[in-house]
């Protein structure tokens, strides 16, 4: 059974891949998986983790990823994360790193 759920997390970061309009919700992954979102919900949360959690994720991965890009300002990189206006990706950013989005990009310039 662990097999099974690393396997269902792992198809749920792939289908977390940022696309033009973000990143696609509960239910449009679990229809790409053919399972019911409460299932999908289910699953995960047998696998210790939750759909949530694995949109973080892949939104911290994406987020580190664009801020090597000097070219972009923060408000573009928020906003291609799916994020309204920049205060609330920098709250999210402190939330997942402990730092601010303008310190990470220091950091990973450095």
């Amino acid at each position: 059974m662990a097999a099974e759920g690393e396997d269902l997390v792992g198809r749920v970061r792939a289908e977390l891949a940022l696309r033009e309009n973000g990143y696609p919700d509960l239910a449009g992954v679990a229809a790409r998986l053919s399972m019911s979102d409460r299932t999908l919900k289910r699953r995960l949360q047998r696998s210790g983790t939750s759909y949530q959690a694995l949109r973080d994720e892949a939104c911290r991965r994406d987020a580190l990823r664009l801020l090597e890009n000097p070219n972009l300002e923060i408000r573009q990189i928020a906003s291609a994360l799916g994020y309204g206006d920049p205060p609330s990706f920098t709250r999210a950013f402190l939330r997942w790193t402990g730092e601010s989005p303008s310190a990470a990009r220091r950091r990973l310039r450095a």
